[in-house]
């Protein structure tokens, strides 16, 4: 069955038309379903974890992953837990049509402002960068607060510069790098794709690894720079998604559960999903029946 896709309007977000900008810091606890916008979106995460798709690409998020969203771009969240986001809502009439012009010029904005067949991408940010995504963020909802003396020029004024920002972190995280560092993005790219194909089998890194010709030690250096986990943290986190969207979405025994996420023993699974999600995965399934009464 082909999930419904919520499409959400402009007319809904911007009470002020003349200023079509709102950033927004919400938690998300669960799934947020298929859903598409006519308005551009940056997200950003700043503490939690959940599992993301778009695209037809499923990807964990963490902490300090930043990406944006074009107008008709299909996707939702799933197995979110306590998962705190910003989220920066804008529109075009935001923006003047010249500064427009120049804005789709600088490196990483034609892909997401233009309609380009462009492939979705995210960032993950070291923590200088995350304070300087979170102060525009925080300054951004500071001004639509408080509407001081000339807010609809400053709100303006800040996307600009946060657009600016996402520009330079994309140039310095895809582009100003050399072509040795170019292909280890691409042997991320394969890793994440390794797990996602193979998280419910038993795992090594060094099958991993040889999937994509590269060292175990090497890989796990890179995966951590490029992710901010390693690839043992990762496939946990997504095989404790998966067993989370299992135990709201179906009535199979958490032993079989553990197995189809690739645990093979219930003991550690039961341990390990506790120490990601707080809970015991048979609390977990019951506190979440008790939300649907």
């Amino acid at each position: 069955m082909v999930s419904q896709v919520n499409y959400l309007e402009s007319r809904n977000f911007f009470e002020n038309r003349n200023v079509p900008i709102l950033v927004m810091d919400t938690e998300h606890h669960g799934r947020v379903g298929m859903h598409s916008h006519d308005f551009y979106e940056f997200v950003y995460i700043d503490k939690g974890f959940s599992m993301h798709f778009c695209e037809g690409e499923t990807t964990v998020l963490t902490s300090g992953d930043l990406f944006a969203i074009r107008p008709g771009q299909v996707h939702s969240y799933t197995s979110a837990h306590h998962t705190f986001l910003y989220n920066c809502l804008f529109s075009m009439e935001a923006l003047d049509n010249t500064v427009v012009e120049d804005i789709v010029k600088l490196p990483g904005l034609k892909q997401i402002l233009e309609p380009v067949d462009t492939k979705w991408q995210k960032l993950h940010l070291d923590f200088t960068e995350r304070r300087e995504v979170l102060i525009y963020l925080e300054k951004m909802k500071w001004e639509q607060i408080n509407r001081g003396i000339g807010w609809e020029l400053n709100m303006k004024s800040l996307l600009i510069s946060f657009l600016v920002l996402y520009s330079r972190l994309y140039l310095s995280h895809y582009e100003n790098i050399s072509p040795s560092s170019k292909a280890q993005i691409l042997h991320i790219h394969k890793a994440l794709k390794y797990i996602e194909d193979n998280y419910e089998k038993d795992f090594l890194l060094k099958d991993m690894a040889k999937s994509i010709n590269l060292s175990p030690d090497y890989i796990s250096r890179q995966f951590r720079i490029a992710i901010g986990l390693s690839p043992i943290e990762y496939l946990r986190n997504f095989r404790i998604a998966k067993a989370m969207e299992k135990l709201k979405t179906t009535d199979l025994p958490i032993s079989e559960i553990a197995k189809s996420t690739g645990f093979s023993d219930i003991s550690n699974f039961s341990r390990q999903f506790k120490q990601v999600v707080g809970t015991s995965p048979s609390a977990f399934r019951r506190n979440y029946d008790e939300t649907k009464t």
